[in-house]
């Protein structure tokens, strides 16, 4: 009840107050009233009236430790808790829940009734445990007019901010930190606590390296060295108490950057995921530029650059992993005529962030397997490149009529992040194929599951956003997919098509492809309607229906297509309609072009190198694209379409190429012999490469902790050239997908020294940069997370147990086993709002009321003015409503003793009752009777 007395027994005074009021202190009027509730209004004064701002119950706010260094018995029993807690809960009791690991989220606000589901809901890094910041917004969630408590349930280990700011918070509002310990067994810990490199060396230059190993106790231990599967050394030591350094030394070969892996082995060692380090040392040798092809075998490329003295590595497209680490010796890729399927989108946007985010070149260069034919429209390298690969109107094949059936089967419901799922991707690679269209094709979609859906009926595409607005409608039902129901819906959505160009796209789920049916005769008479079939599989070429998917491209004359990464399918409903739509690969004609397609080297290739301006050799074929807004043309062709054959621009840090010649193969006619061939490509293949990093500023990387201290140092003599303001610091963190650069501000240490800090926020290698001007760039030494920062030894840092110790002693909290204690145990009162004072100023004023009422004659003036009003008009008109006797008496008293007053010249007034009306004549009273009657 939120209304309440400090003496509610004073209450009971109603009844003798109330008696001797109704007999000795009643007044007539107003004036009775006015003291009646006075009266009241002191009885309640009396009483102490409060009104409860907080309401009932108590606010219990759970801190829960999600960090990496929680058991899973941990996580376990703290479920069971906060299950228990929900359960307690008595009437106005509410609970919230915050978690935490490097950063702090409220998983539930305060409430009565809410409650832990299977799993908790929102994402935080495991990799950290900023316990302060935890309670900082569990003290934000409690309401100052309640009574609140915070649980921590957590191993106390934290690595943020110190606890200090939330102590004094929860310290002014009153709040105790209870906590209950999850305690993680530290004695006799030992661990990697560093790798020590040198930044960079020169090849086969011997160099040493330390690992600083830390152990809580006098043991042995055997410490192992590895550098990318190579086994370094191995020893076994005798380690004392505290830090030990371990010597080993080593001499590499190859550029680039070198990671080496430190394992140690100590038996019965509590912690063993601190038992492992890390490394880099960057090897210089040169500008290394790694060529990409079908084979991996050398060829004119590779040849031409190594007879520029351009270092060259030729892998195959396929199998080169192309992660961060391994491209850290390059500065620049090529990528030679090789499919956009030999990388995937993973791949090709470790290799976009390689050119965008690191500074890195890249050049794409033409056949029948690359650009647009190869599937690079709509990918990933797309945005990257300088030319786009869309095809107009006017350069379209036939036109076409497309059928594309899609499974709807339950596989497709399940989520692949961003709060999509594969059916979400299969919808926008459909809108994507719609809007690849144009007018003069036709296009119908049918989704699938134990029968077909047409969700679109073969329309002309005069709508595109139309039609794809419905394809991305469509949603999984569950069940499997018939695959026969659906190409036969397809057959009949396309056999009387006006087009001469027939296809169907199928997509399906490779592990899940129900009912073929008799789809080899249906194919085959499809086949002699003129109608086309390719497949898109999600999953692998070796799951178990994906021979039958393959069968069915193969009888169909299509593409197949399998990926186990759904963010692929809109690329590759593209690359297939692409493929049957649309000529982007431009060959001779050998009737008006019998010696070539010829072409032209304009001026601004100069921009590349040492290009003179001129004819361009003739080639056989090249791959049809534009020239992006911003892209600079080097060389264009003299056909018809007036096309880039080469092109370039600054992209982020870095710089890309396109030559959308064939450099090796059939097409290359007379290019491949040209004279001048060798100086060609390795004119663009060293504007990739760039040039040497700028020399007016030094940059030093350290690593302390989970932080790494950057520090810019510029030359006191530097050119003007260099930004006086303050550089910002680029830093590319770990992972395998594609990562959002850190941007950090340096601030000044002085008149040529600038700093920056970042956190190691989670595992893996992070590659710091700064970027100087618009072309100018310095790249900083490696920092490297060998393990979370959860394991790091705590040699000299309070523990776990101490700091929860410290903070329930500081805020009144205290260690807790039942939960539900909590609910019972209220630190503080809820906040009370006094209502007496309010009262007694509203009966003061009361008392102000009546004396002026009774020395001003306020109800009598009052009364009077009612009554006189219509007197006042020389003419009584009855009111609207009945006036009381009681005030027609005053009334009529007031007016006789205002005439008893006035000289007895003044007429007489105006009669209290106003005259008859005259007599009516009977014979015309009847007839208004009569009228009356009628009406």
């Amino acid at each position: 009840m939120p209304f309440r007395f400090q003496y509610p027994e004073l209450l009971l005074l109603a009844f003798p107050l109330g008696f001797a009021f109704w007999h000795w202190g009643r007044a007539r009027g107003v004036t009775g009233w006015i003291r009646g509730l006075q009266l009241f209004l002191l009885l309640l004064v009396l009483a102490g009236p409060e009104w409860d701002l907080g309401g009932r119950g108590i606010d219990a706010v759970v801190v829960v430790d999600r960090s990496r260094s929680m058991s899973a018995e941990a996580e376990t029993r703290i479920v069971e808790l906060i299950s228990s807690l929900n359960k307690g809960r008595g009437s106005g009791d509410r609970v919230g829940i915050v978690t935490f690991g490097q950063n702090a989220a409220v998983e539930s606000m305060l409430s009565r009734d809410a409650v832990l589901g299977s799993g908790y809901t929102q994402q935080v890094l495991p990799d950290g445990s900023d316990l302060n910041a935890a309670l900082m917004t569990a003290l934000n969630l409690v309401d100052p007019f309640r009574p609140a408590r915070i649980i921590v349930l957590s191993d106390g280990e934290s690595n943020g901010s110190p606890t200090s700011a939330a102590v004094r918070r929860a310290q002014e509002l009153q709040v105790p930190i209870d906590f209950r310990e999850f305690e993680r067994l530290r004695t006799g810990d030992v661990a990697v606590e560093a790798v020590l490199l040198p930044e960079k060396i020169g090849p086969l230059e011997p160099f040493q390296l330390s690992a600083i190993i830390y152990s809580d106790k006098e043991t042995d231990g055997k410490v192992t060295v590895t550098s990318s599967g190579r086994r370094v050394a191995s020893i076994t030591r005798h380690f004392a108490r505290g830090s030990n350094q371990v010597l080993f030394r080593d001499v590499v070969e190859g550029a680039g950057l070198h990671a080496y892996d430190v394992k140690l082995e100590v038996a019965g060692d509590p912690i063993p995921e601190n038992n492992q380090g890390s490394g880099v040392v960057s090897v210089e040798s040169g500008q290394n530029v790694l060529v990409l092809n079908q084979d991996g075998e050398e060829d004119n490329l590779s040849r031409a650059l190594r007879g520029g003295r351009v270092l060259v590595d030729v892998q195959r497209a396929s199998s080169h992993p192309l992660t961060q680490d391994s491209l850290e010796r390059y500065r620049a890729v090529i990528l030679e005529n090789v499919p956009a399927r030999d990388f995937g989108r993973l791949k090709m946007e470790r290799l976009g962030q390689f050119v965008e985010d690191l500074g890195g070149g890249l050049m794409l260069t033409g056949g029948e397997r690359s650009f647009g034919t190869g599937g690079y429209f709509k990918s990933p390298l797309d945005a990257v490149l300088p030319v786009s690969m869309e095809v107009r109107q006017e350069h379209r094949k036939l036109q076409m009529a497309l059928a594309i059936v899609l499974d709807r089967s339950g596989s497709m419901a399940v989520p692949v992040g961003g709060g999509r799922t594969k059916m979400d991707l299969a919808d926008l690679g459909t809108a994507e194929c719609v809007r690849m269209l144009s007018a003069g094709d036709s296009v119908s979609v049918i989704a699938v599951d134990s029968s077909p859906h047409i969700i679109q009926e073969l329309i002309a595409v005069d709508d595109p956003e139309a039609i794809a607005r419905k394809a991305l409608t469509i949603q999984s039902t569950g069940g499997g997919i018939y695959v026969y129901e659906g190409l036969v819906a397809a057959g009949d959505q396309l056999v009387n098509a006006p087009q001469l160009t027939k296809h169907i796209i199928l997509f399906s789920d490779a592990q899940d492809s129900e009912e073929p049916g008799d789809y080899q005769n249906l194919l085959d008479k499809y086949e002699k309607a003129g109608i086309t079939t390719s497949v898109i599989g999600l999953g692998t070429d070796t799951d178990k229906d994906a021979e039958l998917l393959k069968d069915i491209a193969k009888r169909g004359h299509g593409n197949i297509m399998f990926t186990n990464d759904p963010e692929e399918l809109p690329r590759l409903f593209t690359e297939d309609t692409m493929a049957v739509s649309r000529s982007t690969f431009v060959r001779k004609d050998a009737e008006t072009q019998p010696n070539g397609i010829g072409g032209q080297i304009l001026p601004d290739s100069r921009l590349l190198g040492e290009l003179s301006p001129g004819k361009f050799p003739n080639i056989d074929g090249y791959n049809l694209s534009y020239l992006k807004p911003n892209a600079t043309l080097g060389v264009v062709s003299a056909d018809e379409f007036t096309a880039p054959l080469s092109a370039f621009w600054y992209r982020g840090l870095g710089r890309v190429a396109a030559l959308t010649v064939e450099i090796d193969g059939e097409f290359s006619g007379q290019f491949g012999n040209w004279k001048d061939y060798n100086d060609f490509l390795i004119t663009h293949t060293r504007w990739l490469i760039g040039g040497d990093q700028p020399d007016e500023a030094y940059l030093k990387v350290e690593h302390e902790g989970q932080d790494a201290l950057v520090t810019l140092e510029l030359d006191p003599d530097r050119p003007g050239k260099l930004a006086i303001e303050s550089p910002v610091l680029t830093v590319v963190p770990p992972g395998d997908e594609r990562q959002i650069p850190l941007q950090i501000p340096f601030e000044w240490q002085g008149a040529t020294t600038l700093q920056a800090r970042f956190k190691l926020s989670q595992t893996g290698t992070y590659r710091p940069l700064v970027k100087l001007g618009p072309k100018n760039f310095i790249r900083g030494a490696t920092v490297t997370l060998p393990y979370s920062p959860e394991f790091a030894p705590r040699s000299d840092a309070e523990s776990g147990t101490q700091l929860l110790k410290s903070l329930a002693a500081k805020t009144g909290g205290q260690q807790r086993v039942n939960l539900t204690e909590v609910l019972n145990d209220p630190p503080r009162a809820s906040s009370k709002w006094p209502l007496a004072p309010t009262l007694f100023i509203a009966g003061i004023l009361l008392l102000l009321l009546e004396i002026a009422g009774r020395r001003l004659s306020l109800w009598t003036r009052f009364i009077d003015a009612h009554a006189a009003a219509p007197l006042q008009t020389g003419l009584f008109t009855p009111p609207l409503t009945p006036v009381p006797k009681a005030v027609q008496k005053a009334a009529r008293k007031a007016l006789a003793a205002q005439q008893a007053k006035r000289p007895t010249d003044i007429p007489a007034a105006i009669p209290t009752k106003p005259a008859p009306p005259p007599k009516m004549d009977p014979f015309e009273e009847a007839k208004a009777r009569a009228k009356r009657r009628q009406s």
